[in-house]
């Protein structure tokens, strides 16, 4: 009998235990099972965010898209495909799609991904799609599974979520523009012979004769460097204030400009007797000298060689005479148009406020290499701005550099000899890196550069040297890669503050940059053949002797040399550079 009941023991603690199995332990261990399958989809998933991510931020930074609405549009096509080409747990991805919203729940074993643009700025505050600001790219990917026991342990799908970010790029980097004389050597000019006509009793507007060396019966106008035939290095003489018109007599011209009526006809001659702008015509016969004399150096505003009349925002420019006159500022009232005489000449130009304001918005558009430099730096800017988390310094230069923003040059609008003429302050800005968040300097170098104009010489050492002490602890941010791009349309001719002699002068600051680890980006506009070799041996990436090498290739750490022969490269140029920047520092 005890037997027996020790039998029935047995068999209750069998039962008991296989009730135990069935019933609890065998689901316990199905949970342990899925919940390690959960974690497991949530860690394939995290992984596959984070490719979209840095796709997505790749994407962004190697773009050469201006439009941040496209850049980010496609960056969030490339986050989307890469999310499509993985699988969960075995499950394909392929038919994935873009969420509209973070509670977005995709169907059973498929996925869904949402995509958001971060200012890193601003505490990685969200900002909405097109913002230029959204330099992080969040991705947020989910996922339904569904449990492999889940009928058995009555658990239905599950969605799963992971988010990873990608950020663009940190670049701290400085723009050295080249505003030197000859920046504007290809504007169509026309140098304009204002004298009185005793004969017909009014002011006489002839174009001046070409310089010798000119084909027969040509006249002063067309291309600015064409007409004064300078060496390579361009000229001084300007197209609009400051004018510099005695520049070109300096010896590195091949053709005298001066303003005396002696010496042989074998170039152009300014005259101070025929009435200094913004003056009146001279008294009585008085000569202003031989064929080769002018007192005027106007832009064809039009745009020609030969300027054929233009009529802008109701001002009417029907002749070279007419321009002549708007440029002096005698066309802005009936006082001074009577007094300088021109309305003897002028008979169907109605004076009036603005003429001249006019002339020098039209004659801006003209300004050439300038106007396609400042145009291919605005895309520049345009790139790295969209593609990276970039923060700008600028320093225009010319014989020397400007301080801060609003830093000009005191110069005479006309000539020195032309004191009549006034003088005016020209703009020669330097914006300087700031590693505050916020202050990224993108918006003020851009409302800067189309203000810059052709002024003097140039001192390629000068801005090097500037660029450099911008990158300081207190103005450029920790981790972030730096770079100087330097654009100039020719070769150092002036010396300091590293050297007296502008060639070791630019290659000593070249050397000061090697030293902290800040590679130098050079881009050489020759705007005739004659220059490129002497550009070549100063701006090269290929020889790195501190006394006779190339200043990208003494600066090292990667910058690299461009040439452009043509101007309508230089777009391209320029956004060349900014997409390998991008590139370089993902």
């Amino acid at each position: 009998m005890q037997k027996s009941r020790r039998s029935n023991r047995g068999v209750s603690l069998i039962t008991l235990a296989l009730v135990m199995g069935i019933f609890v332990a065998l689901p316990l261990g199905l949970l342990v099972f899925e919940i390690h399958r959960a974690e497991l989809a949530r860690q394939q998933l995290r992984a596959v965010c984070e490719s979209a991510a840095l796709g997505a931020a790749a994407t962004l930074a190697g773009s050469d898209i201006q439009d941040a609405l496209e850049a980010q549009t496609n960056a969030m096509s490339a986050a989307l495909s890469l999310f499509r080409s993985n699988s969960i747990i075995g499950c394909p991805l392929n038919n994935a799609y873009m969420a509209q919203s973070l509670n977005t729940i995709p169907p059973v074993r498929s996925g869904s991904l949402y995509v958001q643009f971060l200012d890193p700025n601003n505490n990685m505050q969200v900002v909405t799609i097109g913002d230029p600001r959204g330099k992080v790219v969040k991705v947020t990917g989910t996922f339904t599974l569904v449990p492999s026991f889940g009928a058995y342990l009555h658990i239905g799908a599950v969605p799963i979520c992971s988010a990873a970010s990608g950020g663009v790029p940190t670049l701290d980097v400085v723009l050295c523009f080249d505003l030197s004389g000859s920046i504007d050597d290809q504007t169509p000019v026309t140098f304009v012979r204002r004298q009185w006509d005793p004969t017909n009793s009014k002011i006489a507007y002839n174009i001046t004769s070409a310089r010798a060396g000119s084909p027969a019966g040509t006249n002063a106008n067309g291309k600015l460097y064409d007409v004064l035939g300078p060496p390579s290095t361009g000229s001084r003489t300007n197209a609009v204030f400051p004018q510099w018109l005695s520049s070109s007599n300096q010896s590195d011209h091949r053709y005298a400009l001066s303003f005396s009526e002696d010496g042989a006809a074998n170039g152009l001659r300014g005259s101070p007797n025929a009435g200094s702008p913004p003056g009146n015509c001279p008294p009585g016969n008085a000569s202003v000298g031989d064929l080769y004399t002018y007192t005027d150096l106007v832009t064809n505003i039009d745009g020609n060689a030969v300027f054929g009349g233009i009529s802008s925002n109701g001002f009417d420019f029907p002749d070279i005479a007419t321009v002549t006159e708007a440029a002096r500022g005698n066309l802005e009232n009936s006082t001074v148009f009577n007094a300088s005489k021109a309305n003897l000449t002028l008979t169907n130009i109605t004076p009036k406020v603005g003429y001249k304001a006019e002339y020098i918005r039209l004659a801006a558009l003209q300004l050439h290499p300038i106007s396609e430099a400042q145009q291919a730096a605005d895309a520049f800017l345009n790139i790295i701005n969209t593609n990276t988390d970039a923060h700008f310094g600028f320093v225009a230069f010319a014989n020397d550099t400007g301080t801060s923003p609003t830093s000009t040059v005191t110069q005479s609008n006309i000539d020195a000899t032309y004191s009549s003429g006034g003088q005016g302050q020209f703009p020669m800005p330097q914006v300087k890196l700031n590693q505050t968040p916020a202050t990224t300097n993108y918006d003020t170098i851009k409302a800067l550069l189309p203000k810059t104009g052709a002024n003097t010489a140039t001192n390629i050492g000068d801005a090097l040297n500037e660029a450099v002490l911008q990158f300081n602890t207190t103005s450029t941010r920790k981790g972030s890669k730096k770079a100087i791009i330097l654009f100039t349309d020719g070769q150092p001719t002036v010396g300091g503050p590293l050297n007296s002699d502008p060639w070791a002068n630019a290659r000593a600051a070249a050397v000061v940059a090697k030293g902290k680890g800040i590679p130098v980006y050079t881009i050489g506009l020759a705007q005739n053949p004659e220059i490129v070799p002497s550009e070549t041996a100063i701006l090269n990436d290929t020889n790195s002797s501190p006394s006779a090498g190339g200043i990208a290739a003494i600066a090292g750490n990667g910058g690299q040399f461009y040439i452009v022969t043509n101007t309508n490269n230089l777009r391209f140029t320029f956004e060349n550079v900014a997409r390998h920047l991008s590139q370089l520092v993902r």
